[in-house]
C-alpha cells in the first residue's frame, strides 16, 4: 500500500542466455550520461538532464518549506494551516515515483547497451567513496547514492542475466592521471584531460581507460589502499621523469588488446 495504491509484487522465472558481446572493456561512471567506456562510446546519454532538473526543483522546494517551518515556529497559531494545505507528501512522493523509474529506465537501457558490446566489463566499486573522487558538492548532490546503487545493481543483474562478467577494480586516482602514461602528471578540466605534453583527451574516455588498464596491474589490485595507490603513482611518476619507465609494458597496460584475453584478477 502506497499512497492509497496497492501494489502486488511476486517472481517469475527468467531464461538466462549467453547473448552479451565478446569485448574487454572498461566504463567510468558519468554524469551527463550513466557510462562512458575505453572506447570512447557513451551509454544513457541524458541521465544528467534528469538528475539535475529533479535534484534542482527539490532543493528549491525544500528551501521554501524551510521558511514555512520557520514561520510555524514564530506565529504558532498558523501551524494546522501550513501543515495541512504547504507541508504536505503526496505530490512530493508522486513527482519522486515519476523520476525514480525514469532513471531506471535509462540505466537499465544503458547497462543492456554496454554488455551488447562487452563480455569482460572493468568498473569501479560504485557503492564505495573514493578519496579524491572528482565530482563537485552540486554534481555529488544530484547524482546521489541512491543513483549509484541503482547503477551498480544494474550491472549486477544483466551482466548475471547475460553471462557477462564486471570485474571491480581500484579506481584510485584512475581520473587524475593520463592513460597514455600512467603517470601523475596532467590536469582534469571538466570534461577534458590535459595531458602534460600538450595532448588533450576526453576525460571519461580517459578514466575509463585507466579503469581497463587496472584489470592487469601487477602493483595495484582491487583492495590497495589509495595511499599505496599514490605511492606507487608517484614512483612511476620520478620514473618517467628520469626515462626508465617503459610505457608499452608497465604502465600503459590500456594499449594492450584485451578482446580475447581472460583477465588475471577474474
Amino acid at each position: 500500500m502506497n499512497d492509497g495504491i496497492v501494489a502486488v509484487h511476486y517472481t517469475i522465472d527468467i531464461q538466462k542466455t549467453k547473448n552479451c558481446g565478446n569485448a574487454t572493456v572498461g566504463i567510468d561512471k558519468g554524469y551527463t550520461e550513466v557510462f562512458m567506456d575505453s572506447d570512447g562510446v557513451e551509454y544513457g546519454e541524458g541521465l544528467g538532464k534528469i538528475l539535475t532538473k529533479k535534484s534542482d526543483q527539490l532543493k528549491y522546494k525544500y528551501q521554501k518549506r524551510n521558511k514555512l517551518k520557520a514561520i510555524i515556529n514564530k506565529k504558532p497559531h498558523k501551524k494546522q494551516n501550513i501543515i495541512d494545505n504547504n507541508l504536505g507528501r503526496k505530490k512530493l512522493n508522486r513527482q519522486a515515483n515519476k523520476t525514480k523509474s525514469q532513471v531506471q529506465d535509462i540505466i537499465y537501457q544503458a547497462t543492456h547497451k554496454l554488455v551488447d558490446k562487452a563480455n569482460f566489463i572493468a568498473a569501479e566499486d560504485l557503492t564505495s567513496p573514493i578519496a579524491g573522487k572528482r565530482f563537485g558538492k552540486n554534481v555529488s548532490r544530484r547524482l546521489g547514492a541512491k543513483t549509484k546503487g541503482v547503477i551498480a545493481t544494474a550491472l549486477d543483474t544483466v551482466s548475471r542475466l547475460r553471462y557477462s562478467s564486471v570485474i571491480l577494480v581500484n579506481s584510485a586516482y584512475t581520473s587524475f592521471i593520463p592513460s597514455r602514461y600512467g603517470v601523475l602528471m596532467g590536469k582534469r578540466n571538466g570534461d577534458s584531460f590535459n595531458c602534460f605534453d600538450g595532448v588533450v583527451l576526453q576525460a571519461d574516455e580517459n578514466a575509463a581507460r585507466n579503469v581497463l588498464a587496472r584489470l592487469h596491474d601487477p602493483e595495484i589490485d582491487r583492495f590497495t589502499s589509495f595511499q599505496k595507490v599514490k605511492s606507487i603513482l608517484l614512483e612511476r611518476t620520478e620514473r618517467h621523469r628520469l626515462g626508465l619507465l617503459n610505457l608499452d609494458s608497465s604502465c600503459n597496460l590500456s594499449r594492450l588488446s584485451t578482446e580475447s584475453e581472460l583477465p588475471k584478477n577474474v
